[in-house]
Order: structure tokens, then sequence, then C-alpha cells
């Protein structure tokens, strides 16, 4: 089954050079190529078919690899932006389409489209299932590197990040280290309740979650986070609503982060669908981009740069820091808080 090039986001909201500075939302010096993969199989989990689309960077590699994961009823462009900007920044930004929670499956709810977002974010294969298909596109990377021509000697594997929104940002921790609640499953996995299975890959060495899901229904327990085990940035704000949770949830829920390399930036004003940017792809656009949008990009794009910068290019000067975040606070961006542990 192949992805479809619409995006219901909108739709389903209804329902490195010494003395420059890392923070940077505009674009870097690299142009870039795209390479769509959509028929890749995944032969140990009965076929499932993992659809990727590459950013690029032009020029000799290897590249450092940052996994990207959609949210719930998106595509391989739900993040188009952001994948683009990490590329112009020397990154290759590695999109996935996971087909049990894409725009696809939105699509055949109808009108229904917050009951079958609810549905999916609860669906027992697609909630272990994600996590599952980060790992097969790391492998395909490495298989791809030296068989494919565009993209031989481009991937250095030995450094992968990982983002991701919303589900995706779930699929980010879990990945991460952070274990899945069982509680609410369907169907039923194990007892029902408690821990899940450890769906961590140890070759990915930092994480960025997009709208980080707090303790509490469909996800995570408080015990799920103990387990993190790489560098994490957390980017929410204050309009960013959880089913179920008012928006201050995700901030609180940083508490049960382990110490060490653990970050949550608070961005007053952002809303849930100002962390996913679908800007220049060629599908056709639902999600309404405004300069709200725009505004909330500048500071996650700057501060989610600075942070892959430090913990995976490992970069001369780069340092996350709340203070090299404020020169991109513009418009409805009047306040933030960068939380660290």
């Amino acid at each position: 089954m192949k992805p479809i090039a619409i995006s219901l986001v909108a739709f389903i909201a209804i329902a490195a050079f010494p003395g420059v500075s890392h923070a940077q939302p505009a674009p870097g010096e690299y142009d870039t190529t795209e390479i769509e993969l959509l028929e890749l199989a995944d032969v140990a989990r009965s076929g499932r078919i993992v659809p990727m689309k590459l950013h690029v960077p032009v020029g000799a590699g290897p590249f450092p690899v940052v996994i990207v994961s959609h949210g719930a009823g998106g595509n391989l462009n739900s993040n188009f932006a952001q994948a683009h900007h990490l590329a112009t920044h020397g990154y290759l930004a590695v999109c996935l389409e996971h087909l049990g929670s894409n725009t696809e499956q939105a699509a055949a709810g109808g009108l229904r489209v917050g009951k079958t977002i609810a549905a999916m974010t609860r669906n027992a294969g697609e909630v272990l299932g994600r996590p599952k298909d980060v790992s097969f596109a790391i492998d395909q990377l490495t298989r791809l590197d030296t068989t494919h021509p565009s993209l031989q000697g481009k991937s250095d594997v030995n450094r992968i990040g990982m983002m991701g929104h919303s589900f995706g940002a779930y699929t980010t921790l879990a990945v991460c280290g952070a274990r899945p609640a069982l509680d609410w499953l369907d169907p039923k996995v194990g007892s029902g309740q408690g821990l899940g299975p450890d769906l961590s890959d140890k070759r990915v060495l930092c994480g960025v979650a997009l709208s980080p899901q707090g303790p509490g229904e469909p996800f995570f327990l408080e015990s799920s986070y103990r387990s993190i085990a790489v560098p994490l940035l957390g980017i929410s704000g204050s309009l960013d609503k959880q089913q179920g949770f008012v928006p201050i949830h995700r901030k609180h829920s940083f508490q049960y982060w382990p110490s060490g390399d653990r970050y949550l930036l608070w961005i007053n004003n952002a809303a849930h669908l100002h962390f996913s940017d679908s800007t220049g792809s060629k599908e056709r656009r639902l999600n309404f981009a405004n300069n709200r949008q725009d505004d909330v990009q500048a500071v996650s794009r700057a501060a989610t740069l600075l942070f892959l910068d430090q913990y995976l290019k490992k970069a001369p000067g780069a340092k996350l820091q709340e203070k090299d975040l404020r020169s991109h606070m513009v418009g409805i961006v009047d306040k933030i808080e960068l939380l660290v542990k």
C-alpha cells in the first residue's frame, strides 16, 4: 500500500564555524536533494512496508542521520520543512511513513477523525510497531549506503538521532528507551497492565520529541521514563493539548525524566500543530501554515539544530542554552523556558 499525498493535520485538529551561533532557524549552507523509497518491506514483520523520504545534503558525506516520525494521520511530508532545514545544515534526514497510522488510515474513518486518531494511538500493533519501523529504517540505511547509487557514502550510521511529533514523539521516546504502558492497548497485550517491552534502539544516540506525552492514557506510566538512556530534548508549549489533559501536563511530566542531558523547551502560546510543518512539499497542504506556526518554528528549529549539533555532530561551541534561543523569539512567542536536568 503506497502512502497518499494529502495531509489531514488541520482536519484532525478540528475533531560549524567558530564564533557563529549554532542556533539557526534559517537554512544552512547545503543544497539538498530528495529520494523516495516507497516499497521497502520488512520481511521479519510479515512484509510490513515502511516508506521513506530522504532529504540528502549535496556534497561529500558521510552525514549524521536524523530519523523523523510523523504524528497520527500524517505522512512522509508532515515534517517536510523541518527535515529540509536539517538537511541544509548537513544532516541526512529520513522521514518515515507509518502505514498503520498515516493519512490514508485517518481518511478511512471519514468524518470520525477524532475517534480514528484515538484508536490509532491505542492500537497495539501500531504502538508497538512504530519503534520497529525505526529500527528497520536504520537497517535499510546501512544497506543502502553501499548499494544505492545516490546514497553511497552518504549515511553516517554511527551518528544517528531521532525526531518526531505527537505520535512521532511517542515513537522517539520509545526508541530512546521509554517503555510504553500496556494498560490502554487494543487488543490486550500480556497482562494488559504495567510496562511493555523495551523498544529502544541502541544505535540512536539522541532524540528530539516534539509535543512529548506525559504519563496517562494512551502511552506512558510515570515509571515509563526511567529507562530513557540517551540525551533527549522535549519541545512543547502553553497551548499544546494532550489527549485528556491540559497542556501543562506535558511540562509537569519532565519531572519523571531521568537526570543527565535532558531538556524541555517550553514555548509560550505554542499550540500542538505549530510543531509540525509540511511547507515546501508538493502535496496539497491542508494545515494552513500561518505566522503563528512560523513564529514557533523559528525557536523550535533553532533549539533542535543546536541540540543535534551538540550531541550528534559534537560540534565545537554547540551547547543548548536558553540565552541563545531568545534571539529567535518573534511574534506570538513572547516567553520561553528551557528546563534542564
